[in-house]
C-alpha cells in the first residue's frame, strides 16, 4: 500500500502549482500568489510564485522554505496537505517555485524571483530575529542578500536533482523548527 507522500503527482508547474494552492487552503492557510507582469510562461499563460505564511506573525523565531524545483513541489506540498506542527510562537513560511520558469525548462527571471523573495521577507518574516533558511532546489548563490545583518541567519541548502521524500522533508524542518 502506498504511503500518502508516495500519490501520483503530475509532474509539471501548473499542475504543482494547483496542488500546492489546494494543500495551502487544507492547512486552513492562505495563499499569496505574485505574477510576473513583464513575461509569461512558455504555454503563453502567467507565471507566479506562490507562497503561505503559517504561525503568528510577530513570531521571533521563522523558518523559510523554498521550494524551487518539482521534486521539492511534491515535497512541501504533500508536507502541507498532510499537516504542519509548529511550536509555540514559531513562523514557518514557503515558498513555491521561486523561479517559476524553471519549472518549465525555460530561461528565468532572477531580478524578478529576487525582489519577490524580498517581499515575502518584508511581509511574513519582518519581525523574525531569528531565521533558518531551507532551500530545496537551490543553490546559496541563489538568494539574494535580503535579510538584515543584525539577524541571526542560518542557511541549509539541500539540492533535490531527484524524487524527494515527504518523510525525510518532514524530518528536515521538524528538525529546523526545533532549532531555530
Amino acid at each position: 500500500m502506498a504511503a500518502k507522500s508516495e500519490a501520483p503527482f503530475p509532474p509539471d508547474y501548473r499542475t504543482a502549482r494547483k496542488a500546492f494552492i489546494a494543500a495551502c487552503t487544507k492547512a486552513r492557510a492562505d495563499a499569496i500568489s505574485r505574477a510576473h507582469l513583464g513575461r509569461q510562461g512558455p504555454d503563453g499563460k502567467p507565471m507566479f510564485i506562490d507562497s503561505v505564511a503559517l504561525g503568528p506573525r510577530d513570531a521571533q523565531t521563522a523558518v523559510l522554505m523554498i521550494a524551487n524545483d518539482i521534486h521539492a513541489s511534491i515535497a512541501v506540498t504533500t508536507l502541507l496537505r498532510e499537516g504542519v506542527t509548529l511550536p509555540d510562537g514559531m513562523r514557518l513560511v514557503v515558498v513555491h517555485a521561486l523561479d517559476p520558469f524553471a519549472f518549465m525548462k525555460a530561461p528565468g527571471d532572477r531580478d524578478w524571483s529576487q525582489a519577490m523573495l524580498k517581499a515575502i521577507a518584508t511581509e511574513d518574516l519582518s519581525r523574525a530575529t531569528a531565521l533558518t533558511i531551507l532551500g530545496f532546489g537551490i543553490t546559496e548563490d541563489e538568494l539574494p542578500a535580503i535579510f538584515p545583518t543584525d539577524r541571526k541567519v542560518r542557511l541549509i541548502c539541500k539540492l533535490s536533482r531527484g524524487p524527494m521524500d515527504a518523510g525525510k522533508m518532514r524530518k528536515s524542518v521538524s528538525a529546523s523548527l526545533a532549532r531555530a
